[in-house]
């Protein structure tokens, strides 16, 4: 029997909406609104165009989108208060929302792959890896009954990578039997965040003890292994990936004011690194990057005000327009009309994407 539990209410900071039982829902088309952001560097147009991402009813999060930008995963609740994995597609001009089925505890998305398959998992303990094929249903991944979740697919679809019992854990196609990732040292615990397009290149986080302070690594596969690699000495964590393997996530640094901050960083492939900085603030941090080295996040702006960021090489950081704030979650590549798709959620509990233009 399903749960009702209570809705979350995101007020001015970035919270993880709670998980209860999930039904089964109907589809839904939901209208676009619009707002207007500061201008970009250059001083010439705005380059972003918000749009409020349909819900069930209620508070909804929009984790991932595929790299062609026209499938968006993650989370929603309905009007009686249950939670459903759901998947937005673009139809006539409008993005229509569908419920991914699963028959027993609440499920949430958090990645896709070019195929268009969506991996997640379920809520309730022992939470589960769920994978929905492209083909329609549900599979529940692993050769065990270990509590475990998956954050992402590779773009092949090869390999879902995710955390099981404080360890980080890669599963390969077609059985999808999670393998242990190698710890930074033995008993300490580690989560795998993120996966490049081919799926030999992992990045997330790894602790020398069972309960310390993660630190950021990568993954990489050779012959026969994985072995671990880490990218700073500084805790933090990869949270993201692009096809070449090139990671973003943050690391933490001392505050001018006292305590610790956030620092949205990139981790090249090639070896080097990026402090990309902040809107002005004390804090950012990075969720996702894309092929063209684009990444987005959120930051601090100059005010202490939390909000959704999409940087460039050739931008910098950029403020995504939005009412109060935000934050973004994943963006696409660039697509063939030279846009690409950031999605996130906002101060109003609401899923979101943004367009987002070459200036």
């Amino acid at each position: 029997m399903n749960t009702r539990i209570a809705l979350a209410t995101v007020v001015g900071c970035v919270a993880s909406l709670p998980l209860p039982l999930l039904g089964m829902g109907p589809d839904y088309v939901g209208s676009a609104a619009t707002g207007q952001g500061r201008k970009p560097p250059n001083g010439s147009t705005e380059i972003a165009t918000l749009s409020k991402l349909p819900s069930l009813g209620s508070n909804a999060e929009a984790h991932a989108v595929n790299e062609a930008g026209t499938i968006i995963v993650g989370q929603s609740f309905d009007r009686a208060g249950y939670l459903y994995a759901v998947k937005w597609t673009l139809q006539n001009g409008s993005w229509v929302i569908s419920t991914l089925p699963y028959p027993g505890p609440a499920a949430t998305a958090r990645g896709i792959d070019n195929q268009e398959n969506v991996v997640g998992y379920a809520a309730n303990f022992p939470r589960r890896r769920v994978l929905w094929p492209a083909g329609g249903g549900y599979r529940v991944l692993g050769c065990d009954t270990a509590d475990a979740v998956a954050h992402g697919i590779s773009a092949d679809g090869q390999v879902v990578v995710g955390q099981a019992a404080a360890r980080a854990t890669a599963a390969q196609a077609p059985l999808y039997c999670a393998e242990t990732l190698p710890s930074l040292v033995d008993g300490g615990s580690a989560a795998a965040r993120a996966v490049n397009g081919n799926g030999s290149i992992i990045g997330g986080s790894a602790a020398r003890t069972f309960q310390g302070a993660g630190l950021p690594v990568r993954w990489i596969r050779i012959p026969g292994q994985w072995q671990i690699e880490e990218l700073d000495v500084r805790s933090g964590t990869a949270a993201g990936a692009n096809a070449n393997g090139d990671l973003a996530g943050h690391v933490t640094i001392p505050c001018a004011v006292g305590g610790d901050c956030l620092r949205a960083v990139i981790w090249y492939a090639a070896g080097d690194s990026l402090d990309i900085g902040t809107l002005g603030g004390a804090v950012s941090w990075a969720r996702d990057i894309n092929a063209a080295g684009e990444v987005v996040g959120l930051s601090t702006t100059a005010q202490g005000v939390n909000t959704a960021f999409f940087w460039s090489q050739s931008v910098g950081m950029y403020r995504l327009p939005v009412n109060r704030w935000a934050a973004a979650y994943a963006v696409s590549d660039v697509r063939l009309d030279g846009t690409r798709l950031v999605v996130g959620t906002d101060a109003q509990a609401n899923a979101v994407v943004w367009v987002v233009r070459t200036p």
